[in-house]
């Protein structure tokens, strides 16, 4: 990495590798080298599609290589999730799934609490649905303590010690997303946002569409 205003250890870097590159030599290695760097904090598979054990053998070697320093899964459920668990000589430390208060997968986290592999959430705003940012559980905390509903939603999951980021290109929301940490959710109003799981989820994955992300190259990909 070139000479910036930040050191590199100061900065957090995480990527994925897609899976058409699974079972590429060298895959690691050009990853690093498009971001410029010797290392990432974070280095994930990003589907359990095509051949996601090799991907994660793969990351694996980048661990042990010191090329990554800590390893994830992407969208892992059910089976081909108990079959990389099976596979993997070292565990996952983090694993994102669409995580939001419609939806949460108490389930695999159960599962996973015996490795320590923490949750990383997309879609925790639900990817932005009306309807839930418009939920009176939400609404009438806003009120009490004069924040956004995002922001009571953005609280819930921090208490809940979920990894979360939400995407945003607005500054503004940026600042208001961090606007946070000067206040805490009750027990009680934990329980609350937590019972509002099974509600809805936004994004389902089906086998034709894993199929299409294990054949799908990307522009920089050499065929």
């Amino acid at each position: 990495m070139e000479e910036g205003l930040v050191k590199r250890e100061d900065i957090f870097i995480s990527t994925k590798l897609w899976p058409t590159l699974y079972e590429k030599a060298g895959a690691v290695d050009k990853t690093l080298e498009r971001l410029g760097v010797d290392y990432v904090d974070l280095l994930f598979i990003h589907q359990p599609a095509g051949n996601y054990l090799a991907g994660y053998a793969a990351i694996e070697q980048a661990y042990r290589d010191g090329k990554a320093r800590s390893l994830g899964i992407s969208n892992f459920h059910g089976d081909k999730l108990e079959k990389l668990l099976a596979h993997a000589d070292i565990k996952p430390h983090v694993i994102q799934l669409e995580t939001h208060p419609y939806h949460v997968y108490d389930d695999i986290m159960v599962r996973l609490a015996e490795y320590g592999t923490k949750l990383m959430g997309w879609y925790p705003l639900g990817h932005g649905d009306p309807e839930l940012l418009r939920n009176p559980v939400f609404t009438v905390l806003a009120d009490k303590y004069r924040k956004s509903t995002a922001q009571i939603i953005l609280r819930w999951a921090v208490q809940r010690q979920f990894i979360t980021i939400p995407g945003i290109k607005n500054p503004d929301h940026l600042c208001s997303n961090l606007d946070i940490f000067d206040f805490a959710l009750t027990d009680e109003e934990m329980t609350a946002i937590n019972g509002l799981n099974g509600t809805r989820q936004y994004y389902t994955a089906t086998p034709d569409l894993e199929e299409r992300y294990a054949n799908m190259h990307l522009p920089f990909e050499e065929k």
